[in-house]
């Protein structure tokens, strides 16, 4: 089947829709975005391609996890290796998982030894919202900032709220949520009975179900202190999987305050700290592994307007962070980083521009750069175009690792991955409750670590070209939601001309929800995912996954919910040798005081 009569026949019916509807009952220009400047702007104003999925987009969805949201994104691919928990790698526009920084709440959160993020610890329970900006970020937000950012904001419920869940493959799911205007605190459990990770082809195959399971909680704050506001928030995470080898046991946690200063004069002042923490034990028959990650940091920022519709923005970013993986490497090391921004508008035209210097104690300095600007030839259109350098640091592993037996030894002289993208697009707002976007896109990434040479050390020796093109369509009324969208993408090792792995060429992804009042609704949602090359240039066939929900207000109070997911019950491979969820109901009952 073609993604582009996919994509035209949903495109097709998603305008009839539109035709047939009613004024819009949310406008995209009442939401609010922080990541892709680090401060406060309109989504119909950032230059940076960016997307929010709220706590309405989540409950709707019922996913079972974070994953499943990202899975609808443009730009975005996921492949994780069995079910709930596997090892997961996520592509932002075909970089790779690490060049992609995540943030929770503000705080960094990828692991000191591979630079990736056990995505299975942010329960969707525990989230408010999600931003995912596309694109280079590092001129604001510093190193890994390649393909993108993509941070989750935490919930603060200001009230009791309880939610329970089963389906299928023992999936238990139990939340609640308590708090105030002050402050709120939430907790979720899940566990999964599972399924067999791995079948015949997998290296490692054993037919018993690999489990999941895992206890989290999060909670925040904010509060007038003094000339200012002190908000705070904390979060941890405690689980453990079981894969075809063994058992990984991992525990996370975060905390972080931010003092926002009252204007004093021109500028407004805001500062922050935060601290890290993360923890993973693999236990194999070939014995156990641990890895610690500790970091620490802080920032200040300050802003100052230029006039109502323009402003100038400053900001240090200061941390350290330590890694520990036992009986291989122990080391720390230090970065500083200092940028300047202008954002705003004069007349027509938007604009953005920032340059960053950072210092880091392992490889010396970096800079980067971003410029934007967008033009509206009239209400109803804009045309945009940017450019923009990122880095990504090389993490502790490709530094400091001895290796095996001499070799794939981390290397202590490596340089920065480094990037230079270009991308240039155009949003369309008709018919009041509709959006279509397009984006086109070029990334050159050079100083690719991989290992090479006669004993396999860590050096900067690959290149990738990475170009492609989004569109993306949503509509909002009283009665209808709907989100569409398609991406092609050319991801390519410009050494040996192959297609970088598990990155497909074609995706689609399209949800329609109908809303009948009294708090009830269905949806449906399609995904496909074009063809794939793994390891061993293997081929991953393409593949359509369809998913339904819906919810029964039953009172005021209580909510009955379900989730049918893979209901073709199409039997595909997410990586060679490793299985995929089959068809699975999920039902959910859900309480708010």
């Amino acid at each position: 089947m073609s993604v582009f009569r996919i994509s035209g026949l949903s495109a097709a019916g998603l305008l009839c829709l539109t035709l047939s509807s009613p004024v819009a009952a949310v406008s995209a220009d009442d939401t609010i975005v922080v990541t892709a400047t680090r401060s406060d702007q309109p989504l119909d104003q950032a230059l940076a391609r960016t997307s929010v999925i709220t706590r309405d987009d989540i409950e709707l969805a019922q996913a079972p996890d974070v994953l499943e949201l990202l899975r609808q994104q443009a730009g975005v691919d996921i492949n994780r290796t069995g079910g709930p928990g596997g090892q997961t790698s996520l592509f932002l526009r075909g970089s790779n998982s690490n060049h992609v920084l995540v943030l929770i709440d503000g705080v960094r959160v990828a692991a000191a030894g591979t630079g990736g993020f056990a995505w299975e610890l942010i329960d969707p329970a525990l989230i408010e919202r999600i931003e995912i900006v596309r694109g280079p970020r590092a001129a604001r937000w510093g190193s890994d900032a390649i393909g993108g950012v993509i941070q989750i904001f935490t919930r603060r419920p200001d009230r009791l709220q309880l939610r329970a869940g089963y389906g299928r493959y023992r999936d238990r799911s139990l939340s609640a949520g308590v708090g105030s205007e002050q402050a709120g605190l939430r907790v979720a459990a899940r566990r999964v009975g599972g399924f067999s990770a791995q079948n015949e082809r997998g290296f490692a195959f054993d037919p018993d179900d690999d489990g999941f399971e895992i206890m989290s909680a999060a909670g925040g704050g904010a509060h007038r202190l003094g000339p200012g506001v002190l908000d705070w928030s904390a979060r941890v995470a405690d689980g453990e999987v079981e894969f075809d080898q063994g058992v990984s046991d991992v525990t996370n946690y975060a905390a972080s305050l931010r003092y926002d200063l009252d204007r004093a004069g021109d500028w407004q002042w805001s500062g922050s700290t935060a601290l890290y923490r993360d923890r993973l034990d693999t236990t194999t028959a070939f014995g156990q592994t641990e890895n610690i990650t500790r970091r620490v940091q802080a920032s200040v920022l300050g802003e100052r307007p230029l006039s109502p519709d323009n402003r100038w923005l400053l900001g240090v970013d200061a941390w350290q962070e330590s890694g520990v993986a036992r009986g291989s490497w122990d080391d720390s090391r230090h970065n500083l980083g200092a940028w300047t921004g202008l954002d705003g508008q004069r007349g027509r035209l938007d604009y953005e521009a920032s340059l960053r210097a950072d210092r880091d104690q392992t490889f010396g300095s970096a800079l980067t750069g971003n410029l934007a600007a967008g033009w509206r030839p009239s209400e109803d259109w804009r045309l945009f175009a940017s450019a923009g350098r990122a880095f990504r640091a090389p993490n502790f592993s490709q530094l400091f690792s001895p290796g095996f037996s001499g070799a794939f030894a981390g290397n202590p002289n490596l340089d920065p991955e480094t990037s230079v993208s270009l991308e240039a697009g155009a949003d369309w707002q008709f018919a009041t409750s509709a959006r279509l976007g397009l984006s086109l896109y070029q990334t050159r990434i050079d100083d690719l670590i991989d290992f090479a040479g006669e004993d396999f050390q860590a050096i900067n020796i690959r290149r990738a070209r990475i170009q492609g093109a989004e569109l993306s369509y949503r509509l909002d009324t009283e009665r209808w939601r709907a989100r569409a969208q398609l991406t092609w993408q050319d991801a390519e090792d410009r050494d040996s001309g192959l297609a970088l792995l598990r990155r497909p060429d074609e995706k689609a992804a399209m949800s329609v929800d109908r809303h009948f009042g009294g708090g009830h609704w269905l949806g449906v949602e399609l995904v496909y995912t074009g063809q794939r090359f793994d390891v061993g240039r293997a081929v991953l066939p393409s593949h359509v996954l369809i998913n339904l929900r819906g919810g029964w207000q039953l009172s005021e109070s209580l909510r009955l919910e379900g989730r049918l997911e893979n209901a073709g019950d199409r039997v595909y491979e997410p990586a060679v040798g490793f299985n995929a969820s089959r068809r699975a109901l999920f039902v959910a009952l859900s309480y708010r005081g």
